[in-house]
């Protein structure tokens, strides 16, 4: 969903899974832009469908965006399965695949070791039982959608361009299985990546110098919201209830009265963009908002009476164990894994008594040297399915908080506000005391009994906000509140939450807050952390007796003011410093390969600045800030702006093959931003040209006091055809900060349709079987 549904990039593993697919050295030539008509896609979708029941509608706006009306409530699912196989199909097949490991079967022998990585990890081990103890409302849901994409699949005359590029086949349906697969692997614990970043550095020059530096910069994450002491988690196992970028205004604070939500999910940058907008309207209710095809939810978005967005809480769900020296698997398994153009391969996955042993897989050995095996929360059956089918139908605050009790693995932020002006925030996880411990200090010795998965706190026994004092809720990955048992082990940079939180208490503090205050938050790309860390450096340049007068880059660093506007000077100026000084400033500390790891910490800022003023009375650094302005200096245009450096690719993943993959780029762009702006555009340090690897990707804004004040954009568009017009239509709205209207009522959706498709039930079909 960040499947992590909303901060991240679905994890660390997937991102460099979804590289190697590309790596596949037989490609087709991409059809031409706009070479399909819009009428061309719209008649793919046909008139009757054996799996309807009743009568339905679809209308499409100008952007494609799909009005579904249906007369039978079962059919909803149902249409939103044709929908999603019309528009994403490719991209849905995709993900299920990485969630079985099942990549060389597209790119070949190169991503074996991804498959296996991903088998070792087990991603899928719950999800047979989870199917079984699916709830009957959830699994009619996910049954009746699944029917839809299989029946849209069997309509088709020939196979997709990109379906055939990466040797996917029409002839394997998708089942409930495949949907509890992908929220699987949507909710795979963001540790995991941060274990393969950090455990190698542990044998480097500066470590722990390092580590204790980060551990500080992440105890010190602001909470969402109260109390700055923190509670004892362990008290929660015997009492009752309690109580990526996200907030809600609160009817006292708004200009209409109702709750103001604004949506801004930060995910990775590829098209077609992993999340597509639906609406859908039945006998009994309308949902409208983002959805990411192959689950059948509005993930975040608004019905009647509520609305709902969220941000990946980084949470922590597992526990890495280093295996004892004398220990025995207790089974063995052989998967075969399949791969195009060569022969097929064999993984051995061997189970210890402390979960799957990970280190079998050749890609996991940046762990070290040793045997490790995982314990993971989502080995266990959860149902994380049902908290967003129930919460996208809830009608209240109670309604909406007691969805997630079943919630467990993959926490989220989730923030509610509805048409009365009520706000509210709850964690959305299944707590486990020590977890967020064993993951700071992983590997864990297997006979430490602060360490394992049992039975944890569920979401409704957890802390919340409601109709909080502020009058508003916000979130941007940051840690709900604090535990003296911790729920996450690498805490967020403050700034964005900060700054949120900064701009919301000026607005509503002088009048009430409107749509367009938090659509110009949402852009917002002001840095906190760079602007002070600037501000240093020209102190320090100061002391080395640099005048600022005479050194451009100096001046620029000076008049900066903390805005990473794609025509800012000044935040060119400085990323070409900071890049000097990651190096200069730490050479006899840290040793080159952490020095690569501060290049993409969002903490980097924070320690730059912390170690420029307390040279302020020493003035250890002067000759090194010397040499490093003069080096800075050199080639230094003062006519450079940070949009000239910071760029946005356009590109389908298959712009990663050598040589073809250019015909996938679609274009290359100036963007605002930086990894700590509150429009995120993450990218890692370099006083060059870059790409942006990670952001913003979508933005929706709810007035809850009308059916037809909503607007939603995304990065790319909603038409997952690379032929399409609607494939990238929505880039240029994105850059110039336009917005789609997104209506609930039957009238404002009917006003928005620009084609129509009338669908009816097939004769002699299957509906009611």
């Amino acid at each position: 969903m960040k499947t992590r549904f909303f901060a991240h990039p679905i994890m660390h593993l997937v991102m460099l899974a979804g590289a190697v697919v590309t790596m596949s050295n037989c490609v087709a030539t991409p059809p031409r832009p706009s070479s399909v008509t819009v009428e061309g896609r719209i008649k793919q979708m046909r008139h009757t469908w054996p799996g309807l029941r009743a009568d339905a509608t679809i209308r499409y706006d100008e952007h494609m965006i799909p009005y579904i009306e249906v007369e039978d409530e079962a059919d909803a699912p149902y249409a939103i399965g044709l929908v999603h196989a019309q528009l994403r199909l490719t991209q849905m097949d995709m993900f299920r695949r990485i969630a079985r490991g099942r990549l060389a079967e597209s790119a070949g022998a190169v991503a074996r070791p991804i498959d296996e990585a991903i088998r070792a990890f087990d991603l899928t081990r719950a999800v047979p039982e989870m199917a079984r103890q699916l709830p009957p409302d959830t699994r009619a849901w996910i049954e009746r959608y699944v029917e839809g994409v299989n029946d849209y699949r069997a309509t088709l005359r020939q196979t997709p361009a990109d379906f055939r590029t990466l040797g996917f086949s029409l002839d394997e349906p998708w089942t409930v299985e495949d949907v509890l697969a992908f929220g699987r692997l949507a909710s795979v614990d963001v540790n995991w990546g941060r274990w393969l970043s950090i455990i190698p550095l542990r044998d480097e020059a500066g470590y722990e110098d390092f580590a204790r530096r980060l551990w500080a910069f992440s105890d010190d994450g602001m909470p969402s919201f109260g109390p700055e002491v923190p509670t004892d988690l362990d008290v929660l196992l015997q009492t009752g209830r309690t109580g990526s970028n996200a907030f809600i205004v609160g009817g006292e604070h708004s200009a209409s009265g109702s709750a103001l939500i604004g949506s801004d999910p930060h995910l990775g940058l590829n098209q077609p963009n992993i999340w597509c907008v639906v609406a859908y309207r039945t006998p009994e209710r309308t949902v409208a908002g983002l959805t990411m095809p192959g689950l059948p939810f509005v993930l975040v978005g608004r019905n009647e009476h509520i609305g709902w967005t969220g941000t990946n809480m980084q949470s922590s769900s597992s526990i890495l164990y280093e295996l004892p020296d004398q220990w025995e698997p207790v089974h063995t398994r052989e998967e075969s894994i399949r791969t195009r153009w060569w022969r097929n391969s064999t993984a051995r996955i061997r189970e210890s008594e402390w979960g799957p042993v990970i280190s079998d897989a050749a890609i996991l050995g940046r762990l070290g040297a040793g045997e490790y095996a995982l314990a993971w929360r989502g080995h266990l059956p959860s149902d994380e399915t049902s908290a967003f089918f129930r919460a996208s139908h809830a009608t209240n605050w109670e309604e909406f908080r007691n969805a997630f009790d079943t919630f467990a693995t993959g926490g989220q932020n989730m923030l509610y506000g509805d048409r009365e002006g009520n706000i509210g925030q709850i964690m959305a996880i299944e707590a486990i005391p020590g977890v967020a411990l064993a993951s700071r200090l992983a590997p864990v010795q297997v006979d430490d009994d602060r360490f394992r998965i049992g039975e944890g706190v569920p979401s409704t026994r957890l802390p919340f906000a409601f109709n909080p004092p502020e009058g508003f809720v916000a979130s941007s990955n940051n840690v709900p509140t604090r535990f003296t048992s911790a729920l996450v082990a690498h805490g967020n940079a403050n700034d964005r939450i900060v700054r949120i939180q900064q701009v919301l208490r000026e607005i509503t503090s002088e009048r009430p807050a409107t749509k367009e205050d938090i659509h110009a938050l949402q852009r917002d790309v002001y840095s906190r952390a760079a602007h002070h860390a600037a501000k240093a450096f020209v102190d320090a340049a100061v002391r080395a007796g640099i005048d600022p007068q005479t050194t451009p880059v100096i001046r620029a660093l000076r008049e900066w003011d903390g805005h990473y506007t794609e025509d800012s000077v000044g935040a060119a100026a400085y990323q070409r410093v900071l890049d000097l000084a990651i190096d200069d400033l730490y050479a006899d500390q840290y040793s080159p390969t952490i020095r690569r790891a501060m290049r993409t910490g969002s903490y980097t800022n924070d320690f730059i600045r912390q170690d420029l003023e307390a040279d302020a009375e020493t003035g250890a650094y002067d000759q090194i800030i010397r040499s490093l302005v003069d080096r800075a200096s050199i080639d230094f245009d003062p006519a450079q702006a940070w949009g000239d450096l910071h760029r946005l690719s356009i590109a389908h993943p298959l712009a990663n093959i050598p040589v073809i993959g250019r015909r996938y780029t679609f274009d290359n762009i100036p963007s605002a931003g930086s990894t700590t702006t509150v429009h995120k555009s993450a990218h890692a340090v370099s006083r060059g040209r870059h790409q942006i690897s990670f952001g913003a990707n979508a933005r929706m804004i709810c007035d809850m006091s009308g059916l037809d004040s909503n607007s939603v954009v995304l990065v790319g568009g909603q038409d997952g055809d690379l032929a399409s017009p609607h494939f990238l239509d929505q880039v240029d709205l994105w850059r110039r900060g336009d917005m789609i209207p997104l209506p609930l009522s039957a009238e404002g959706q009917r006003a928005r349709t620009v084609l129509t498709v009338r669908l009816s039930p097939a004769p002699g079909g299957r509906a009611g079987d």
